[in-house]
């Protein structure tokens, strides 16, 4: 071990593609999890638009009207059709991976 001053030119460069490996595998899945999570909490959202609105037109007995929310930079479209026995209330979106996306409640 004579003349022993640190680390070689290719120890250094092993670990620093080492390095890059591990980066460039674990950065994009946390950018496709933190999308998923925006997705998320569009869909949590979206639910809770579409139960506060059904329970207003069901309990307060609001007018079904097609409309436009925004909620958090999302824009949700709410549409009722008229069904037999039931009501049909949609909310749609278009979530972060620009995909649309829709749920549908029954409404009596």
């Amino acid at each position: 071990m004579r003349n022993s001053k640190g680390f070689s030119l290719a120890e250094t460069i092993a670990a620093f593609s080492l390095w890059m490996l591990i980066t460039l595998l674990i950065i994009p899945q946390l950018v496709l999890l933190t999308k998923e999570r925006m997705n998320t909490q569009q869909s949590l959202a979206a639910y809770k638009i579409l139960h506060e609105k059904t329970q207003q037109v069901t309990f307060d007995n609001n007018e079904k009207n097609n409309e436009i929310i925004v909620h958090e930079g999302v824009d949700y479209h709410l549409t009722w059709e008229e069904g037999n026995p039931y009501n049909k209330a949609c909310l749609s979106w278009e979530n972060s991976t620009h995909k649309n996306k829709s749920i549908c409640f029954s409404v009596s």
